[in-house]
């Protein structure tokens, strides 16, 4: 399967379905009265985190995905059906952000977690719906309000316990599929490994940790050389990181310079990883002059930082290195249990319905006609249709809300002037 982490899409829910005037017509009722149903509630699009799906790659070409729209109301009182939701399934561990602001909007942290990222909009009334005592017959009706539509752009961040850095050649692959059930592409070049690589790392104690194989980190990843800009994401949710570098001479011309390259990248990418709790595996310790090489690198690690030495290759030395990892992962929870705050859980809010004032500005054309710029009068503008006398006397009291008529007067505008909004003529009185 091919890999991506991260695309961009155009999201958009289903337009609610339109109310219609309709009128009972039966032989034992002579005086009918209203009968028009309301429209469905459009599709909502939503978000499912999938703890089977790896990768964005299934999103990368869609571009659009559209929830769908509610049906019209129909005779009878009879309401339209809703329109279908659109599920998103996405890899735990997806951000997704507003492209426009930039904003993030749900980090998916878990298997089957669910986010309504666009609210499809509710039916219009249907006349029935406005029947009272001093309108027995109404023509009113509504169309139903319009989908939430918006661009997000989604970043894939593995979620993983421990993470795998290395210079290439260091043994990553060799070494994640010896102690996990990962079975990655192995060969002696460098780059083999191009996509990160995830794998259960099993323990006696019926523990399971979670890895990840961080490739392409070389000097310069952490300003776009190489691929490690592209992966060094993928290590900022795991807890332990393991610095994997190779004991064999022929990998790297100085030993020191190369763990000191892995460790200036991680910091210039973001200074809190070498804060993380750190591990180093020396591997490769079959080859020829590897205790030579040893001896230069133990000068340079760290007193804080543990260091194994194994060999991939022939098996060595593993199960101490298991034993260190659920150490270092014992001692992470017991920290995090310690420092927790007794904070009350943060939970998404259901989003309220957009509160909009009743204002407006204005400017006046060449032609002296004036044109109104209105979120409350555009949303009720095309929420009712101008065709029945009882819809624009309606519209003509939302108009009166903002006092339109007053302040434009007081601005010029005289009896009879033109006034536009969204491209429909209205008049003065």
């Amino acid at each position: 399967m091919q890999f991506a982490d991260s695309c961009s899409l155009l999201i958009k829910a289903g337009n609610g379905g339109n109310g219609v005037v309709a009128w009972r017509r039966e032989a034992h009722y002579p005086e009918g009265g209203p009968y028009g149903g309301e429209g469905g509630k459009g599709g909502d699009v939503i978000i499912f985190g999938d703890e089977n799906i790896n990768s964005l790659f299934h999103l990368r070409y869609q571009k659009k995905i559209f929830a769908d729209n509610g049906q019209n109301g129909q005779n009878k009182q009879m309401a339209g059906r809703n329109g279908q939701d659109k599920i998103i399934k996405v890899p735990v561990g997806t951000q997704i952000f507003n492209k426009k602001t930039g904003e993030l909007i749900v980090d998916i942290l878990k298997d089957k977690q669910e986010f309504i990222i666009a609210k499809g909009g509710i039916g219009g009334h249907g006349n029935a719906f406005f029947k009272s005592s001093l309108n027995k017959a109404p023509t009113l009706y509504e169309n139903g309000d319009k989908g939430e539509i918006l661009e997000v752009e989604m970043k894939l961040k593995f979620i993983a316990d421990i993470g795998l850095v290395g210079l290439p050649n260091a043994g990553k692959s060799s070494l994640i599929s010896c102690l996990s059930n990962a079975r990655p592409k192995i060969a002696n070049y460098q780059f083999t490994t191009l996509t990160p690589v995830l794998g259960t790392i099993n323990f006696a104690k019926g523990n399971t940790l979670v890895m990840a194989d961080i490739p392409g980190l070389i000097e310069g990843a952490s300003e776009g050389v190489g691929l490690g800009f592209d992966f060094l994401k993928h290590i900022e949710r795991c807890h332990i990181l393991i610095h994997v570098i190779s004991l064999d001479e022929n990998d790297h011309e100085d030993i020191v310079a190369g763990y000191n390259t892995i460790n200036n990248e991680l910091n210039k990418y973001n200074k809190l990883l070498l804060k993380k709790q750190l591990l180093v595996v020396a591997n490769k310790s079959d080859t020829p002059n590897a205790q030579a090489q040893l001896k230069k690198l133990k000068k340079v690690i760290k007193k804080k930082d543990g260091l194994v030495v194994v060999s991939a290759k022939e098996k060595t030395n593993l199960d101490e290195l298991k034993s260190l990892i659920l150490k270092l992962n014992d001692s992470y929870l017991e920290k995090k249990k310690a420092t927790a705050k007794q904070e009350a859980v943060k939970v998404v809010e259901v989003r309220q319905k957009k509160f909009m004032p009743r204002t407006f500005t204005f400017e006046q054309d060449k032609a002296g006609r004036w044109i109104i710029h209105s979120e409350y009068l555009s949303y009720w503008l095309y929420k009712i249709p101008q065709t029945t006398k009882d819809n624009i006397f309606r519209f003509n009291q939302k108009l009166n809300n903002c006092n339109i008529d007053n302040i434009l007067k007081k601005h010029g505008a005289k009896a009879k002037d033109t006034i536009i909004i969204d491209n429909v003529e209205f008049q003065l009185d």
